[in-house]
């Protein structure tokens, strides 16, 4: 009987060939990369990724208002605590997110941090107080010496109670890298430094008498004493400053002769400086002055407003004649806050501004005896012809916002068009009037065709942006805010974008959100009607006040 040939082996079945694969493909599956072996710049994208999970699960929907009140307070890395307990490796990957941004509160057992975290902490927050819990908090030697020696420090924000230590301002200045200081409820006058203040890399300053709650009115401050204190601070800081924010509270009178020859953008915030100084003398040393925001509140102290009018309006501008291109010729954007209509300061604007911003911030002083919580704009349709009779000369202007005192009509647009024709974004701002009802201009039955016959006076116009302040709640303004988009968007034929903001309290935490919405022209070719979409907060304002009491201050950085 004839026998058969053994058969050859299949590649599948013991080869060197399979034998070979079969390895190829176990070295794989042991190879595969695990999470303790990623590189690192792809784990910094999870980290990302883990991050903005963390912030959704923890914060509202309206763009990063807390779920909790204060919510802000809490450690910026916990997200990862979890993580870094899994292995050595992942540890050393999360501890620069874990400890990149810290509070002095986590050094409150008397000593600083330990020294072997100092090179990953990049944000530092200083605060003697905590509205976690109202027990003082002390702060240490250890911690203010330990700044001067944290080698990655950029940013550090104060909020102090107390007068700030002559020896914190001291240690601050000896950080190799800050570039950024923010110093909120602002005292100096407490010590004064007894030697140079060097700050070898900051370019960014702010300093605010402002915080996250209104400011008490304070009569036991020294402000001899602060006033030198600060005169003191500026000096050392003014020749390498790009960007200098101030309460003019603490304004001192020797401010225009310091040499601020790198500022490119300049804000004086809450009331004007006293000694009273004029605007033009104000930025007369900056020759490379971008930006400039003179954003005056009306002063409680000045005297109780009645329901319909405002403190009496600081006078901005001054009786030389001078534009303010004459000193700062870069000058291109300019806002001020509770102008009066006749001030001199728009003759004095520079003829090639390209934006100007009128707004209506409002006090930050916390009184009980009556003061108004909303601002009232001085401008209306009977206030404002009398501004634009004064600036014939920014035929160029690009960018107009106006704060209202009530809702845009259109002989205010027709105004407006016929001194400043060539505006591309046109925004007019409600944040103080309080809607309780669907605002008037919304309803269908309200709209004014008059309007579009104004807005049709500006040829290039391409962005038109509206704001205001609604409280009715349960009530959704998508649908009617679509509806209107729609409506100017099919009526202007430049137009591009329409966008409402709306301003919504949150009382479970005690905040009001800006919440924007836009529209361009796909609204027409989206399923109808679309659901609301998401948007960026307004790039002009943040609101920073808590405890159901609302401010918005313009963001500058």
């Amino acid at each position: 009987m004839a026998t058969s040939a053994p058969a050859s082996p299949s590649p599948g079945e013991g080869s060197p060939t399979a034998l070979n694969a079969t390895s190829h493909i176990i070295g794989l599956v042991h190879s595969s990369p695990t999470l303790d072996t990623l590189p690192a710049d792809v784990l910094g994208l999870i980290f990302k990724l883990l991050y903005d999970d963390w912030l959704v699960a923890t914060h509202s929907q309206f763009l990063g208002a807390p779920r909790f009140k204060f919510d802000h307070e809490r450690c910026q890395g916990e997200f990862l605590l979890g993580l870094s307990m899994t292995c050595r490796a992942l540890r050393a990957e999360t501890m620069p997110w874990i400890f990149r941004e810290v509070y002095n509160w986590e050094s409150s057992r008397g000593t600083a941090w330990p020294e072997s975290l100092w090179p990953y902490f990049r944000i530092v927050h200083i605060r003697d107080h905590t509205v976690h819990n109202p027990r003082r908090l002390e702060i240490f030697p250890e911690t203010i010496r330990s700044l001067s020696v944290m080698n990655s420090l950029f940013k550090v924000t104060l909020r102090l109670e107390s007068a700030i230590p002559a020896d914190l301002i001291r240690a601050l200045s000896l950080a190799p890298s800050l570039l950024h200081l923010e110093i909120y409820q602002a005292r100096f006058d407490g010590g004064s430094p007894s030697c140079v203040l060097p700050f070898p890399a900051l370019e960014s300053l702010i300093i605010s008498i402002a915080g996250f709650r209104r400011v008490p009115l304070q009569e036991n401050i020294d402000y001899v004493t602060q006033a030198s204190n600060v005169d003191f601070l500026l000096r050392a800081v003014a020749p390498r400053l790009t960007e200098l924010s101030i309460s003019g509270d603490l304004i001192p009178s020797t401010f225009p002769s310091l040499d601020w020859r790198k500022i490119r953008r300049f804000a004086i915030t809450e009331h004007a400086p006293t000694p009273y100084i004029p605007i033009p003398s104000l930025v007369a040393n900056m020759p490379n002055l971008r930006h400039l925001d003179v954003l005056y509140t009306a002063d409680v102290r000045r005297g109780m407003p009645t329901a319909r009018g405002a403190f009496p309006f600081v006078h901005l501008g001054d009786d030389s004649g001078r534009f303010l291109s004459d000193s700062c010729p870069l000058l291109s954007s300019v806002t001020l806050g509770n102008v009066s209509s006749v001030d001199s300061i728009f003759t004095q604007l520079p003829t090639m501004l390209t934006s100007l911003h009128l707004r209506a911030p409002v006090d930050p002083y916390d009184t009980s005896n009556g003061f108004p919580r909303e601002a009232y704009s001085p401008f209306n349709q009977h206030t404002l012809p009398t501004a634009l009779r004064h600036m014939p000369h920014l035929r160029d202007l690009k960018e107009l916002c106006l704060d209202l005192h009530y809702f845009v009509t259109a002989p205010v647009i027709q105004h407006i068009a016929a001194v400043l024709p060539h505006l591309e974004i046109l925004e007019f701002s409600l944040p103080r009037y309080i809607f309780r009802s669907d605002p008037p201009r919304f309803r269908e039955q309200d709209r004014d065709p008059a309007l579009l016959t104004a807005l049709g006076c500006f040829p290039h116009l391409l962005h038109l942006r509206i704001t205001m302040n609604f409280l009715k709640h349960g009530f959704d303004l998508h649908h009617s805010q679509e509806v209107t988009a729609r409506w100017f968007l099919s009526s202007h034929k430049t137009l591009q974008t329409v966008s409402f903001a709306v301003l919504q309290s949150l009382h479970h935490v005690g905040y009001n959100y800006i919440r924007w919405q836009r529209w361009d022209h796909e609204v027409f070719y989206a399923t109808w009607p679309t659901p609301p979409p998401t948007r960026p907060p307004s790039p002009d304002y943040v609101i920073v006040e808590v405890d159901g009491v609302q401010r918005i201050e313009p963001r500058y950085y």
